[in-house]
């Protein structure tokens, strides 16, 4: 590959991953099958379109791909968009690189693994995915082996059928780092993401790979995956371990690979503490945003209960993301049109932080945001607005009454 037997696409993938593998001392390359190319418009930005198109104007001879890729980025919702950024054309802007990425042959019709509507690798595999909740997804939940990968780290990946073996390709990387015990059942996703939040906080290293026991040993995926993925999100943790549950814990002994410390205890009134330092309880409400991950069906049919009978406050936006596949299954039994006639909008594309969210608040003039997802909390502080993480439930009520709630 290196001497450009294989293409231009190939020689250039294998000598980009070389120098990521020297930089993490990787011995040799893991042979992959799937790769997850993470594509949202305002990270790839022109520069990113401009490159992909360059791969693309190559021979097929020369770019020809050694694995199977997905990609989240579907294009956006024309009609919402157009009410979030009225001055942007970002349905026309999505469409470019949707188009680039087909011609290269990159699935484009299906959203990330952890939004549950692709099929994960099998327990052990090594793949190269480069969206930061799908990695630590499927370190944690499903067994793969993945590291997160950049953008052009996973398109390099797509030309060679491989990546560098460094990280959480590795055995003794995998192992628990630390150990925590929850003390308490929590009552729906945005406790289950405070937790995350506070363990990624207190380790706050890729390297670091907590092990946690938990009461319920029969807690939702959906629940595990909001605990996930703000463990990445506020701690850049990339694997985790739920003793009795996850593929590579049995027990305190596996998690480990010898005996384990003893756990420190996180309490409901742990978590109560890091939702209650948001604020905002009696505040004008601006907007909600039910992303991160983008919904699944359930969570879609509970929201339409929600707003049976009652109406989105004037002065309050309720964004409600799912990717386009989901969207049209609840377009199908009427619960996006129970959702929309209530005021509501069901947006399909990237979710509300990766699709210019600072630009939609100077837009809008928007302030205080509400969301079921601490991850969109977290980034969200950092585009200006004043967010307040909460169940679903509660960012349902408090749009109806334009105000959050307790």
């Amino acid at each position: 590959m290196a001497d450009g037997a294989h293409g231009e696409a190939a020689r250039w993938g294998i000598e980009y991953q070389q120098r990521v593998g020297a930089f993490f001392d990787a011995e040799d390359f893991a042979p992959i099958r799937v790769v997850h190319v993470s594509t949202d418009r305002e990270t790839m930005g022109d520069t990113g379109v401009a490159f992909i198109r360059e791969l693309v104007d190559m021979a097929p001879e020369q770019r020809r791909p050694r694995a199977f890729a997905v990609a989240d980025f579907r294009g956006f919702d024309e009609e919402t968009f157009k009410f979030l950024l009225p001055g942007r054309d970002l349905a026309a802007q999505s469409e470019e690189a949707v188009a680039a990425l087909a011609q290269l042959g990159v699935s484009t019709s299906h959203a990330y693994v952890n939004d549950h509507s692709v099929t994960a690798p099998a327990f052990g595999e090594a793949c190269g995915y480069s969206g930061t909740p799908s990695v630590i997804y499927m370190n944690g939940l499903v067994g793969a082996r993945c590291n997160f990968e950049a953008g052009p780290s996973s398109l390099a990946a797509f030309f060679t059928g491989r990546v560098p073996r460094y990280g959480f390709h590795l055995d003794d990387s995998r192992r628990a780092t630390h150990a925590y015990r929850l003390g308490f059942n929590p009552n729906n996703v945005a406790e289950w993401g405070a937790v995350g939040a506070i363990i990624g906080r207190k380790l706050n290293s890729y390297w670091s790979v907590p092990a946690l026991e938990i009461p319920d040993k029969s807690a939702a995926v959906l629940s595990l995956n909001h605990m996930a993925l703000n463990l990445a999100s506020y701690g850049s943790i990339a694997m985790f371990h739920v003793i009795g549950v996850t593929p590579e814990a049995r027990d305190w002994t596996d998690a480990f690979g010898g005996p384990a410390p003893t756990p420190e205890v996180l309490t409901q009134a742990d978590v109560d503490e890091f939702l209650d330092s948001w604020g905002g309880t009696g505040e004008k409400l601006d907007v909600v945003a039910l992303s991160t991950p983008q919904l699944t069906i359930t969570e879609l049919v509970e929201i339409a209960a929600l707003l049976d009978g009652n109406r989105v406050h004037s002065d309050t936006a309720l964004l409600v993301y799912a990717p386009r596949e989901i969207k049209a299954a609840a377009e199908r039994i009427g619960v996006a049109q129970q959702i929309e006639a209530a005021g509501g909008r069901m947006v399909h594309g990237h979710d509300f932080f990766a699709t210019f969210a600072k630009e939609i608040r100077e837009s809008h003039n928007w302030d205080r945001l509400m969301t079921h997802s601490v991850k969109v909390a977290n980034i969200c502080a950092g585009y200006g607005y004043r967010p307040r993480p909460a169940s679903i439930e509660q960012c349902v009520k408090s749009a109806i009454a334009g105000k959050v709630l307790p």
